[in-house]
């Protein structure tokens, strides 16, 4: 009897045991959840919707964590997929990351694995991150093929990774002074958009180690030098903000360069010294040359500033095709010269041949004519002597008075023999000076008009004899200067043969153009 009435009590207890741990699992306790009443239960084995939901129970994402208490730490770590499009002319390039952070959220702390949560992207809509944004970026967008490209981990202790894909266009100021073998430092910063360092502080997760990948990248026009990572302060008028910067040196490759601008520029100076080989009567051909290296040098002028930003300073690849330009257009203006020389010695040769012929018929011309006179003046000798006089100049005929007397000597024959008499005075007597000057003749009443003619004036302007005296009251100007040094031969520069120009271009310009050259790629490339 005590047997069979002992199973039913059995039976009884073993289903009171099974009810009582369904209950406790429907609450969602476990066996030692009591020490971490914060903490919430999350089975990974089964995991359901309402799981999720339980974990997220009582969740505000509008505050951050720690709410009214210490700043939240964000450690900030990135993968760089890609750098390319850097632009001169916007002065930007384009840069496609993987940028992952960390923090910590007590909030979302749970027991019962101790696995991570891997989430949907979309479970972001759900949580609080941080508000990062690029701050040097003109454009950037998050990949969203096939899904938005972002990962949500949460781990047992809070601590949560969230992880994107973008890609930005990030504004570089550039120095293109030295372009085309210029280096350029660029940099790209992110920043908490709304919380201060009193609320949310960022780092780097493991200093300059934060960034990979740099050293995979293959960049088409640059070389990656160096980089490193940053951490500031940045102080606006809404508050003080953390900033991290991440910057890198790219070196340009000059070959591309070379093979494309300099090279050709190089072969053009090159062709237009051809000319300095052909014949200067050879007009067509030297013209045609010439004029085709301007042109062509012009152009590739036009299409090296086209990849370029109009800026107000002077580039190194400006200064080497101006100078390029400038010894193609030297060569021009050379033969130019040769042409004018020449020309001018053919004028100089014509008209000297004229002028040798002409000589040469006026004394054909002359004999005849003196034949002639002296068979007139033999026939004929008052009618010579009459003619003789009637074309003897008339500064030799002495002046006369309207009384038909003869005029007094002029003043220079007074001169004269004052002069005389100092001379003869100095020869009897040494030691003897005279200090009375030579009388002056004085002007009166009664002076006439030959005693005007003895001062060198008369009514009619200066006598000969004034014309030949130096005027010392005048003093050259400065265009009678550059007429004396324009018209005297000393200055003129005597080319024996116009072939001599070419033959001295053929050494000068080579020369100064190599020297030029070595002088740029010592100056830019130190």
């Amino acid at each position: 009897m005590s047997v069979g009435m002992a199973l039913p009590y059995r039976r009884a207890y073993l289903c009171l045991c099974v009810i009582c741990v369904c209950l406790d699992v429907s609450a969602g306790t476990f066996p030692g959840s009591q020490n971490n009443s914060s903490a919430k239960f999350f089975s990974t084995t089964t995991p359901t919707t309402s799981a999720i939901e339980n974990l997220l129970k009582g969740y505000d994402r509008n505050l951050r964590p720690n709410f009214g208490g210490p700043a939240v730490d964000v450690l900030v770590s990135m993968q760089i997929a890609s750098i390319d499009q850097i632009s001169e002319v916007d002065l930007d390039y384009t840069i496609t990351v993987f940028l992952r952070q960390y923090w910590r959220d007590n909030r979302l702390q749970y027991t019962g694995t101790n696995k991570s949560l891997s989430l949907d992207g979309r479970l972001v809509e759900k949580l609080w991150v941080p508000d990062t944004f690029l701050v040097n970026s003109k454009s950037s967008f998050l990949h969203r093929v096939t899904v938005d490209n972002r990962l949500i981990r949460i781990e047992p202790n809070g601590n949560i990774l969230y992880g994107m894909r973008i890609t930005a266009k990030i504004a570089c100021p550039m120095d293109l002074r030295k372009y085309p073998l210029d280096e350029q430092n660029c940099t790209m910063e992110l920043e908490s958009y709304g919380y201060t360092t009193s609320e949310v502080t960022y780092d780097w997760k493991n200093g300059s180690a934060s960034v990979q990948g740099l050293l995979n990248l293959e960049l088409s026009q640059f070389t990656l030098v160096s980089y490193d990572t940053v951490l500031t302060k940045e102080v606006y008028e809404t508050g003080t903000y953390a900033r991290l910067s991440f910057s890198f040196l790219l070196c340009r490759n000059i070959l591309y360069f070379i093979l494309q601008t300099y090279l050709p520029a190089i072969l053009l100076v090159i062709v237009s010294w051809v000319s300095f080989w052909i014949n200067h009567e050879s007009v067509p051909a030297r013209i045609a040359l010439g004029i085709t290296t301007v042109l062509t040098m012009t152009t590739v002028i036009t299409g090296a500033k086209s990849s370029l930003p109009k800026i107000s300073y002077i580039k190194a690849i400006d200064v080497y095709l101006g100078m390029c330009f400038l010894f193609t257009f030297a060569a021009l203006l050379e033969y130019a010269a040769v042409n004018f020389e020449a020309s001018s010695r053919t004028r100089r040769e014509t008209k000297g041949t004229r002028k040798l012929l002409q000589k040469m018929k006026s004394a054909k011309d002359g004999k005849k004519e003196g034949n002639e006179e002296g068979t007139k003046a033999k026939r004929f000798p008052l009618m010579a002597k009459r003619q003789t006089v009637k074309e003897s100049p008339k500064d030799e005929q002495r002046p006369s008075t309207e009384n038909n007397q003869p005029a007094p000597a002029p003043r220079q024959v007074k001169c004269n023999q004052s002069l005389k008499r100092i001379v003869l005075r100095t020869a009897a007597d040494p030691n003897h000076v005279d200090r009375q000057p030579p009388p002056e003749p004085q002007l009166n009443n009664s002076t006439n008009i030959d005693q005007v003619e003895d001062l060198g004036q008369t009514e009619n302007g200066p006598t000969p004899a004034a014309r030949k005296r130096p005027n010392l009251r005048k003093r050259p100007t400065l265009s009678d200067v550059a007429k004396r040094v324009v018209t005297n031969r000393s200055f003129a520069i005597k080319v024996k043969d116009v072939a001599t120009i070419d033959k001295y271009s053929r050494v000068l310009f080579p020369l100064t153009f190599a020297l030029l050259n070595v002088a740029y790629w010592i100056g830019y490339l130190t």
